[in-house]
């Protein structure tokens, strides 16, 4: 057994057994509490299965038997079962600490415990519901790749002689109950992309074998959940220590930058050995075409996988592909002179590396534009995305406050109602001073209007605009941050969206889910 797997199981396995004896001990000499006797008995015994150490299953076995038969009714506490039990657990912590030099004295007393408490509950007779077959054969193949992968940590070899378990990695993706177990997919599949650049003849790097002893610690972690019946945790230590050491290893994905040939050449006018063609068999817009697709249909779906991912680890990786795929079509359109498009990828780089979904709504509409097969030119294409197609906007010398927020509650594509106000105000001002009808003035003509005649502003007075509605002054005014959810309020929503995909069961629903980390993000907030 390799160091590494032997002091996870040495600590896995004293936290089950200082359960057990904390609730035997808080029983005061009654019956204890069965449930997490059973509950850690089975632990125990599936960390001791998968660390192959026999000796000690075979006792927590013996007490998951006693504490069923007592569950059931067939046994009853009683002092002499209370003093078999209490034996095996300081037996328990002997065996413990001797499982490094474990030898036939630990397999005596091992033997001789469950032999002890058989006599109240011979194995025969074990009510304990066992895992289904996909289960058990699923958790103890990730318990000998994990012991396999711990001992490369330990002593690297190379592809060749690493080969087998390589393949046994790859062999868990064909298990159809993977992918309903995260984080164990994510692991699998970070194990699966470091094997290839390692049988390509990449070195065994401090980085590699991080990754694999991490890798190893997930994997061992959700060998013991399954074969005690649950599911693996999708938030722990070791998983946080994975998500880092994937961080480090995995090099984000580059896309070579295209560079004009004459950029090769010097700038004096003269001839260069590599002439452009009178016919190419393709122009530059068609060539940016063939590019653009591929990587934009490659960014869509990481940004649907991120809108659907739960776990720590799945949602780190995504983040670094997004930022990846998002920096490498910046550049790629900064290579065929589309600048603006360049700019609107690394715009959102920074907000869809977090997650925010109003980043990914606007990478997912721009790539699902740039893929359909329509012929749309990158400046409409960005005209869509950012909603805009309508009156220029007015852009006041000083800004006054307030301005931001009003103007965020206009329809996408539609003025504010503070340019509407402004712009009705100006044809009010124009037919006031004379001047002939029509739309109204915008840009710089309606700042030059402003500026020469606010006077004219008067005439609202003799002939507004409409007639005033009657308002009712209660004295009260609502700051909007009031109205927005923060702290223990946007806590209990999270607990009720929670609550309300628990009860209603499958996949859960996208939109659910992004309000869900939306109001988590809330919660944060005190100020």
């Amino acid at each position: 057994m390799s160091s590494g797997l032997l002091a996870f199981f040495t600590l896995e396995a004293s936290e089950y057994v200082e359960h057990l004896d904390g609730l035997v001990a808080k029983a005061a000499g009654g019956t204890p509490d069965l449930e997490g006797c059973i509950r850690n008995a089975r632990a125990l015994r599936g960390s001791a299965t998968m660390a192959k150490v026999g000796g000690i299953a075979d006792v927590a076995g013996a007490l998951e038997r006693v504490t069923h038969a007592l569950q059931g009714g067939g046994l009853s506490w009683s002092d002499a079962l209370r003093g078999a039990f209490v034996a095996a657990i300081d037996d328990l912590k002997i065996l413990i600490r001797g499982v490094r030099t474990w030898g036939d004295a630990e397999t005596t007393r091992a033997a001789a415990r469950a032999h002890e408490l058989a006599a109240y509950a011979p194995a025969a007779s074990t009510a304990g519901a066992s895992a289904p077959n996909a289960s058990i054969f699923f958790a103890t193949e990730a318990a000998d790749i994990a012991r396999q992968l711990l001992a490369f940590a330990d002593n690297p070899v190379g592809p060749a002689s690493f080969s087998a378990t390589l393949q046994r990695v790859r062999g868990l993706r064909g298990i159809a109950l993977l992918k309903d177990l995260p984080p164990l997919p994510e692991v699998v599949d970070t194990l699966d992309q470091a094997a290839k650049a390692f049988e390509l003849g990449g070195a065994v790097t401090p980085a590699l074998r991080t990754l694999f002893s991490t890798a190893a610690h997930v994997l061992a972690d959700g060998s013991i959940a399954l074969m005690r019946g649950d599911r693996p945790r999708t938030s722990s230590h070791e998983l946080e220590a994975f998500v880092a050491a994937a961080g480090a290893f995995g090099a984000a994905a580059t896309f070579d930058e295209i560079v004009p040939i004459s950029a090769l050449f010097p700038d004096d006018g003269q001839p260069g050995i590599v002439s452009a063609a009178l016919t190419p068999p393709t122009t530059a817009a068609q060539r940016f075409r063939m590019e653009v697709v591929s990587h934009a249909e490659h960014l869509r779906r990481l940004v649907g996988d991120a809108t659907v991912a739960v776990d720590s680890a799945t949602r780190e990786r995504l983040a670094r592909e997004l930022a990846s795929s998002s920096r490498a079509l910046s550049r790629m359109a900064s290579s065929f002179g589309e600048s603006p498009l360049a700019a609107f990828f690394e715009e959102q780089r920074a907000q869809a590396t977090l997650l925010a979904g109003v980043a990914l709504d606007a990478l997912e509409r721009a790539c699902r534009l740039l893929a359909a097969p329509h012929g749309k030119g990158t400046a409409e294409i960005l005209r869509e995305v950012r909603g805009a197609g309508h009156a220029e906007p007015v852009h006041p010398a000083e800004p006054v406050a307030g301005d931001i927020g009003i103007a965020s509650l206009a329809p996408e594509g539609e003025p504010s109602l503070v340019s509407r106000g402004i712009a009705t105000s100006a044809a009010t001002v124009a037919s006031a001073a004379g001047a002939p009808a029509g739309a109204a003035s915008t840009g710089h003509a309606l700042n030059a209007m402003l500026a020469s005649g606010l006077a004219g502003l008067s005439g609202l007075e003799d002939a507004p605009l409409a007639e005033p509605l009657a308002q009712a002054d209660d004295g009260v005014l609502v700051p909007i941050e009031d109205l927005v959810y923060r702290g223990r309020d946007a806590l209990d929503r999270a607990i009720e969206l929670r609550d309300q995909m628990r009860t209603a069961g499958g996949v859960p629903d996208a939109t659910l889910l992004a309000e869900l980390f939306d109001l988590l993000e809330l919660a944060a907030t005190t100020d």
